[in-house]
Parts: structure tokens; sequence; C-alpha cells
């Protein structure tokens, strides 16, 4: 039987069968394409993530080889955040790879391999990591380590006592502050030269010019000289076991493993992304043809059913078309409500559509995935750059603070693309006035601002940010605060950022930055990490522009002691002259001082015929003398007595009754208190009743007070002591 002859029922069997089979034999091709590009794009995503989880490790890398290294905590133990952060990103990176290399999809070998080889290198890269973490923990930092063992060294160095050690002293901690900034060898040479020359001149000193120079003293120099040089040299051999620069040492082994890992990462997401794209490929190569071959199917069916079943056929053909030109409302248009095969198709149909929007959705997602993430490495890549090109130009302008300034500010302006920019910093040098902020640099329009501007803390959004210690950004300029100048005329700018310039203890400077755009997230993060640098920075240039200052001062302070040596000779030869005039004059003097203490002795005498004790103080109430009845009788000795409170001896409230005899008339005109009465104590504790008068005498323009007193059976010269003191100034 001829086909034609068929029913139609059977022809429509044929045919769907025909089309089942195509349509079959398509799906499972693609099936099995989906489900190798699901796996791949797991891969690629995990690759994704172990490349960003190694990019931060990288980063916690150089934060501790800038400043992580000097944290007290990882000195007292070796550990700090910074190896901690380090370690779990590597251990994170290294599960990874390894469950990749133990599933079951990675059956590839070269890929297998691949895996394996970066594995090898993140283990070397963590070894050399934790090799220069050792290091950097026995060279040490300031009291720790090899340097906190030879600053005590140090100190017994600068105890020296003459000048020219002391220059010595100096030039040594200058050799040693050069090389621990340059890691220049030629400093270790410099600094060796010194301490030779320092203990030839110390062997060589004659105590005749150095009275301080005896054999002990030499000796203990001298050892404390080469203990110095010994733990200094150790210092440099482990600056050079961890590398004078990256070129050399651990330094050299961190980078070569780090350089290493980074591409082989890079070279395996690369191979996985390439066959992602591949089998993508071939799944849409498959679609297509299945298209076309049921297009072409469908196409003789219609020649050869016209008749039969034209109209199914055409509305279908209507709709492939409409789908093939984009139209994706087509769906609705699938309504056939049949039962029969031609119905079926209807509804595989709309599947298949539905199915293949969905594929197509899920594959422009991934796109924009991928995207957004080149996005991000193109400003992250922007930020190193710019840092690095950044560190250079401070590498090179480190002389003088106004020209590094400019520099900088220049620099960093122009990178941005700002308009303008001011470089603020810390003016600490006067101890009498309080620390404010110069501008040392400015830049607007390829032009320099030459004004000079100080900023105190809390002025102004500058000394705000100072303050804060925290970055400004504003978006709302105030109205008046700055205006951009161009040939065009003037106008305020955008948005402003002010960055301060933090090191560990304090902020030294401020950037102030005005453009005409908004800055965007990673132009401020640029700004935020190129701060940490130039605070650092800034302190190592004022701390060498300090230690030039001190050099020329200690220079100018040699020569001025030259000078003096001659002045000094010269006023010798004055005065053995004015010697005979003076030994003329001492016979004078002591006839005068030998009645003066005649005088003395002449007025002790009366008191003590008058009064048995005498206290004396001052305005502070501080006993300055007595007489010898308080020495003798009262058991006291003058270190008992000298700066204590006359409460010691006389048991009244002294300071309250001399500023009662302030309202005494009496007092006012003779400068006698009337008699009163309390006690006295020895200094065995024994007590007597007493009777008392306070007297006040001026002196030089300072005021003294006394205490005379008698036991109570004595009698008491009133009479006799307003004689004595009847005026209240005494010529002495």
């Amino acid at each position: 039987m001829k086909i034609r002859d068929l029913a139609i029922r059977k022809k429509f069997i044929l045919a769907f069968s025909i089309l089942l089979i195509v349509m079959l034999s398509g799906a499972c091709i693609l099936a099995l394409l989906w489900s190798q590009i699901n796996n791949y794009q797991k891969v690629k995503s995990d690759m994704a993530e172990i490349m960003m989880k190694f990019d931060k490790a990288q980063k916690i890398e150089q934060d501790f080889l800038i400043f992580g290294w000097k944290d007290p905590d990882f000195l007292n133990n070796g550990k700090s955040k910074f190896t901690l952060d380090f370690f779990t990103q590597l251990d994170l990176v290294e599960q990874e790879i390894q469950s990749k290399i133990s599933s079951d999809f990675i059956n590839d070998k070269s890929l297998s391999q691949d895996f394996h080889s970066i594995l090898t290198s993140a283990k070397s890269y963590r070894s050399s990591f934790d090799e220069l973490r050792k290091l950097l923990l026995k060279r040490g930092f300031r009291d720790h380590g090899l340097e906190g063992e030879m600053r005590t060294f140090v100190h017994e160095v600068q105890e020296c006592i003459s000048a020219e050690e002391k220059v010595f002293a100096f030039s040594l901690r200058r050799h040693e502050k050069d090389f621990a900034l340059r890691k220049d060898m030629g400093y270790v040479d410099k600094l060796h030269n010194t301490t030779d020359e320092f203990i030839s001149f110390i062997e060589n000193a004659k105590t005749e010019e150095f009275p301080h120079m005896i054999n002990s003293y030499k000796r203990s120099t001298i050892n404390a000289i080469r203990a110095y040089r010994n733990h200094f040299d150790k210092i440099v051999q482990t600056e050079i076991e961890i590398g004078l620069n990256e070129r050399s040492g651990q330094f050299l082994e961190l980078n070569r493993y780090k350089n290493q890992t980074e591409p082989q990462i890079s070279l395996l997401y690369s191979k996985i992304n390439s066959k992602y794209q591949e089998i993508n490929q071939k799944a849409f190569y498959v679609v297509i043809s299945t298209f076309i071959i049921l297009l072409v199917t469908i196409a003789l069916l219609v020649f050869y059913l016209r008749k039969t079943v034209s109209k199914p056929i055409i509305k279908l053909d209507n709709i492939t078309k409409k789908v093939l030109s984009g139209d994706s409302n087509v769906s609705k248009e699938l309504n056939h409500q049949s039962v029969d095969e031609i119905g079926s198709l209807y509804r595989n149909f709309h599947q298949m559509l539905e199915n293949l929007e969905e594929n197509l959705h899920l594959i422009k997602e991934k796109n924009q995935s991928l995207e957004k993430k080149n996005t991000e490495d193109l400003k992250q890549n922007w930020i190193i750059n710019g840092l690095s090109h950044i560190s250079d130009l401070m590498k090179s302008s480190q002389s003088d603070l106004k020209d590094f300034s400019y520099k900088i500010i220049s620099e960093v302006v122009k990178y941005i693309d700002a308009n303008q920019g001011a470089f603020f910093i810390l003016n600490d040098s006067n101890d009498h006035k309080e620390a404010f902020m110069e501008l040392k640099g400015s830049y607007a329009f390829d032009r320099r601002k030459y004004i000079k501007k100080e900023i105190n803390k809390g002025q102004g959004l500058v000394g705000q940010s100072w303050l804060e210690g925290d970055i400004l950004y504003l978006t709302e300029v105030p109205t008046g605060y700055v205006n951009i100048t161009s040939g065009l005329g003037e106008a305020p700018p955008r948005s402003i950022i002010i960055v301060p310039l933090k090191t560990e203890n304090q902020i030294l400077g401020v950037l102030e930055i005005a453009s005409f755009k908004a800055l965007e997230k990673h132009e401020k993060t640029f700004l935020k990490e190129l701060s940490l640098r130039l605070g650092a920075v800034i302190e190592s240039i004022k701390m060498q522009e300090k230690t030039n200052y001190l050099l020329k001062n200690s220079q100018e302070m040699t020569e001025q002691l030259r000078s003096q040596e001659e002045e000094m000779r010269q006023n010798m030869e004055e005065l053995q002259a004015t010697q005979e005039e003076m030994s003329r004059n001492e016979k004078t003097l002591h006839h005068k001082i030998n009645f003066k203490n005649l005088q003395i002795d002449m007025m002790d005498g009366l008191l003590g015929k008058v009064y048995e004790g005498v206290l004396f103080f001052d305005h502070n109430f501080r006993i300055i003398s007595s007489n010898n009845y308080v020495l003798k009788t009262l058991s006291y000795s003058e270190a008992d007595l000298s700066g204590n409170h006359p409460d010691l001896i006389l048991k009244s409230h002294i300071e309250k009754e001399i500023e009662s005899l302030y309202n005494d008339p009496s007092f006012i005109l003779t400068g006698v208190s009337e008699r009163k009465e309390s006690k006295i104590m020895d200094k065995y504790g024994s007590s007597y009743d007493c009777r008392y008068v306070l007297t006040k005498v001026e002196y030089n323009q300072k005021i003294y007070y006394s205490i005379l007193f008698n036991k109570t059976e004595a009698e008491f010269g009133k009479k006799v002591l307003k004689h004595l003191f009847q005026t209240k100034k005494v010529n002495i």
C-alpha cells in the first residue's frame, strides 16, 4: 500500500512519529549538553570565588608587610588579625581546589593537572609567607625582637658625656635609621666605620682633655658600642634574609610563588570558560539544527497533507514564522483545543517556546553577572595602579615637604579627574603654640596657588575632619565655601572630599579635593588607602627634617664652643686681675661680717632673756629657723623642723589666728599680737602649757612670721618685745 492511500490518522501518526523522533533526538542531545553547561558554569563560578579569595589573601599580605608586622599583638606572640585572615583565606582556596580535585566532574586530565599545580603553588605560597612571618618576628620592632635588644645597648651608647661622643652616637643612630628606611648596605659600612672611629677616639682619649675618660669608663663604653654593632649586624642579616627589596631574600620567594599561582588560576579559569563557551555553542547549533530539521519536515508534511490538514499546519507555520521574527507573544495564539495529534503538537510547541525563553533569560543573566565582575576588576586595577604610581612619586620626592606636597596633590587631582586640591600638613614644631594644619601645597587647573593658610583643630570642614579623624564627603557644598576658577569664570564644585592622613598615633595631614563631578565609590576607596600611605611617608619626612635640623644645631654648637673657649681664656686673664682687687676687699668685708654676727648674737641673747622658745616660718607656714631652746630642751633637730608646719610644736590653729590678726589694729600697727595660751609638744610627745605671741617681719619684699613662747610659769615680757618690734620692716 502506498503512503498516499493510508488513512489520515495513519498519515498523521507517521508524520508526527517522524517529527517526534527529530524532536527527541535534539532534546536528548540538548539535555546532555545542558547538563555539561550547568557543571561547567558551577566550576566557573567556584573558580571566580577562588580568584576573589586569593586576591583578598594578597591584599592582606600587602597590608601585613606594610604595617601589620609592626602590630604589638604580632610582635608579642607571632600572630595577629592579618596572619589569621591570610591563612584563613588560603585555607578556603585550598579547600575549594581540593574539593574540585576529588569531584567526579573533573575527568579531564589537563584540568586535573592544573588543579594539582594550583594547589601545590598555593601551599608553597603559604609556606613562603609563614617563613617571612617568622623572619619579621625575629627581627622585631621597637621594644621587641632583635631591634628591642639593640635598643638596650643604644641607650648605653647615648649616655656618653662629652660632645664629641654625642656626635659619634648621633651619627650611629642616623646610619641605623637610614638603613632601616632605605635598606642600603652602604649605610652598614658607614655604621661600621663610625663605630671603629668611635672606639679609636675613646681608646686614644686622654684624661687631661677628657677627665671622665678613665679606664673603666672606656671599657664599658667600648663594650656597649661593640654590642650595639653586633646586634645591628644581626638585624642586617635578618633584613637580608627577609629581602632588602622585592627582588631578593624571602620577598623574592614569596613574590615568585604568588606570581606563579595567580596566572595559573586565571589560565584555568580561561580554560573552563572556553569549554563552557564551546558547549554553549554546540547547544546553540543543536537547537538551530533541530529547528531546521523540524521546519523541513513540517514543510514536506504540509506539502503532502495540504488537502487534509492544511489549515492547522498553515496556522502553525505562521506561528513559527513569528517566532523566528522575534515575536514574544505568539504563545497566546497556541490555543488549539483538540486532543488529537495536532493538538499535541501545539502543546509541545508551546512548552518548547517557554523552555527556550527561560534558557535565553538565564544566559542573559549570566552575561550581566560577568560584565559586572569585569567592571569591578577594572576599578580594582585602577586603584592598584594609582597607588603604585603615587608610591613611586613619594619615593622620589621626599627631600622637601613643600615640593612633596605639591607633587602629590597635583598627581592625585589629575588621577581622579578632579579640578582643585589642597594638601595640609600638621605643624606642631612650636611648643608654645597649639598645633595647626598648614597649607603646604595646592593645585588648581595646572597652577600653583601661592597662599598662606593655617587651620586650627575644629575650624571649618578641614578642621572638623582633623578633629573627628574621619573622611568628609559633601555633595551639597556650602554657599561661598570655595569656587573653582577657569578661563570661562568661576563656579562652585559639585562635590568636596576631605581625607585625614593617619598614622597609628596621630593625624599628620589632610587632603581637600574639589571636583565638578561626584566621586565614585572606587575613587573614595583609592583616596582612603592612599591616606594611610601618605601618613607614614609624612611622618618619615618630618623625622628626617628634624634629624637634619638637630645635626645642623650640633655643628653650630661645636663652633660656638670653640669661640667660647677663646673668650673664656680672655676672661681668665681679666679674672686674675680682679682677684687681686677682691683680696684687698676681703679683709674689709670680713670685719663687717664679724660685726653683723655680733649684732645677731646680741639680739638672740636679748630674746632669750625674754622668751624661752623662738620659731621662724614663711608665708607658706614652713619652719625655716629656731633657737637653741627648741633644739636642746624640746629635743628637735634641724632636719625635724625644716619645712614642717609650726603645728608640729605649737598645738594651735596658726593659719586661722594669723588671718584674724589682720583685722586687729594693734597688730597692724606694731606687728605683735596679744598674748595667747596653748600647748607645746617636744619630740617625744610630752606637752606643756605655754603662753605665746605672734610677730610679723618683712624682708626683701617677703613676709615672715615668728612664734615667741614661754612656759606658763615664766614671766612674759611683752613691753620689751614691743620695744624690739616697734617697726614692721627690718633692714638686715
